[in-house]
């Protein structure tokens, strides 16, 4: 059990090293399947590895400068309030409600920012990069991004990848780097909210991050190496992935 806990980890940590992607799409999944971790326990394990794969991570794009600060600390001042004020309405509204309608419609977005990054591979030749958001429509985005987080449990990756993809005239190594820096913010909130549920198995956690921390770099490092137009077909493959197994898969078959 504890190797397959570690090649799991390996595994996911290159997938979130190249793209940013791939913690609450893979990692939870093949804590349940693989592993035989209860639900629960996975789900809130997942959130502390992924601050751990993302804080390595974030690291070594910063290392490169290829995290946009600005960016960053624009986003995270819309995205940390708006996750708290996501955790505030799951206490309102029962989750059974929101795993099924919001996580088809997140499925759907994923999709199409997937096939809209395709699109901008060709039309990127020829016309003009897309001014940057102002501080306050990044903000905002942070903000949509942080309460999407919260009320899926959707890993912060997939959602801001895609935010990334859209509205930045960033290149994909710099929306990768930007986009771990400011998950690792995001995993860290959500960690000590689901400490306070005991839903943390440390033992666990450790034993994946044996895997994930050096696979998070063996990432890192490929996607230096990565020509720009493949990188950012490979992010459009993992958009239009995610986003299609979480809008044509109900919530109560999904892990």
């Amino acid at each position: 059990m504890e190797i397959a806990t570690v090649l799991v980890g390996l595994v996911v940590g290159v997938v979130v090293g190249l793209t940013s992607m791939g913690g609450g799409a893979l990692l939870t999944p093949a804590l349940i399947l693989v592993v035989g971790v209860p639900p629960a326990i996975a789900i809130g394990s997942d959130v502390l590895i992924a601050a751990g794969m993302k804080l390595f991570g974030g690291a070594a794009y910063a290392v490169r400068r290829q995290v946009h600060w600005p960016t960053m600390t624009r986003l995270a001042a819309g995205s940390v309030p708006g996750a708290l004020a996501g955790a505030a309405v799951l206490n309102l509204i029962p989750r059974s409600l929101l795993d099924d309608v919001v996580g088809r419609g997140l499925g759907l977005v994923l999709v199409l920012a997937g096939a809209a990054t395709v699109l901008r591979l060709t039309a990127r030749r020829t016309a003009a990069q897309p001014p940057m958001p102002s501080a306050g429509r990044t903000a905002a985005l942070g903000f949509a991004t942080g309460f999407l987080v919260s009320t899926t449990s959707v890993g912060s990756g997939s959602l801001l990848i895609t935010v990334l993809a859209l509205f930045f005239p960033l290149s994909s190594q710099a929306m990768v780097g930007t986009d771990l820096a400011h998950a690792f913010l995001l995993s860290l909130a959500a960690t000590i909210g689901h400490l306070l549920s005991e839903r943390v198995d440390f033992a666990l956690a450790g034993a994946v991050l044996v895997g994930a921390v050096p696979g998070v770099l063996i990432g890192a490092r490929l996607a230096l190496g990565m020509p720009e137009r493949a990188l950012r077909a490979g992010l459009a493959a993992l958009l239009v992935g995610v986003g299609a197994y979480l809008a044509f898969f109900p919530a109560e078959v999904r892990p």
